[in-house]
């Protein structure tokens, strides 16, 4: 089993995403990012933002070197990049046939230095043999599974993750949408139940319920096993302008010390839920 590029020895890490629509904002985001703290996190750069405004992968990939090489003088911590392409279909900003993403993660494996990839679960399925071809441990694999539509019963989750499992992902990323507490608190004990289960197996579990109704799933890791805690984007709407970075941190830093103190005491979902 080859090593893989991300590490969570350490523990959960916070994930922040960059999605601006043109290189200076971009690059300006990265470093913005990647500067606030000395602590470990990572950087997702939602490369769909640029793609959909026809910026060449070359181009995107030159400005990531370029910030690579000005953080790597400026954090004594190693910022680790995840190189994400969601298509409009998964909730992306981009419209690609399937020709035109594998040629665009084709060259972000060869010659990115961004640590892991994120791609759409159909698209997996499309190019299976491509991607299992082109991933040899250079850069972690990250799959995700998208559902917007509908609420989803326990079973549901449950086949989608074994679907997931069958993959060469290292990281195995649900997105929902949660229409009710409901909805997240079936996400959550799937994903806990599918995340102990997996622990001996080189394999991570993400969850992701979107919305207000989901913010549990993202902030209460430690419960669902899941290794990477995204920031949910309306909340950074909400900080004022100039103050972004240090509040929003400060903020998900606390809440994650208190629900994971909380979660060990925790006996069931009902609890954590309720």
């Amino acid at each position: 089993m080859a090593k893989e590029k991300l590490s969570f020895k350490n523990g959960s890490k916070i994930c922040y995403t960059v999605k601006e629509n043109n290189l200076e904002d971009f690059y300006n985001k990265i470093i913005e990012f990647s500067t606030m703290s000395e602590e470990e996190y990572l950087v997702d750069l939602r490369l769909d933002y640029l793609i959909n405004k026809k910026i060449e992968v070359k181009d995107i990939i030159d400005c990531i070197t370029k910030a690579k090489k000005y953080l790597s003088n400026e954090c004594e911590t190693e910022r680790q990049f995840i190189a994400t392409l969601r298509n409009f279909s998964n909730g992306g900003n981009c419209l690609v046939d399937d020709k035109t993403y594998f040629s665009i993660i084709e060259e972000l494996y060869e010659k990115s230095q961004v640590d892991a990839i994120d791609i759409d679960y159909d698209f997996y399925e499309n190019k299976a043999s491509n991607v299992k071809s082109l991933f040899s441990g250079k850069k972690t694999l990250i799959i995700t599974y998208t559902c917007r539509s509908k609420s989803l019963a326990k079973d549901e989750y449950e086949e989608i993750f074994k679907s997931l499992i069958k993959t060469p992902a290292y990281i195995l990323k649900v997105v929902t949408k949660a229409f009710s507490t409901d909805d997240t608190e079936r996400l959550m004990t799937v994903a806990r139940d599918f995340g102990e289960k997996l622990k001996d197996n080189d394999k991570v579990v993400v969850v992701i319920s979107t919305g207000k109704l989901g913010i549990l799933s993202r902030v209460w890791h430690e419960y669902t096993n899941t290794q990477i805690v995204y920031l949910d984007a309306y909340e950074l709407d909400m900080v004022p302008a100039g103050k972004i970075n240090k509040r929003v941190y400060d903020k998900c830093r606390k809440m994650i010390s208190k629900l994971d103190e909380f979660s060990k005491t925790a006996e069931n979902s009902h609890d954590i839920i309720h």
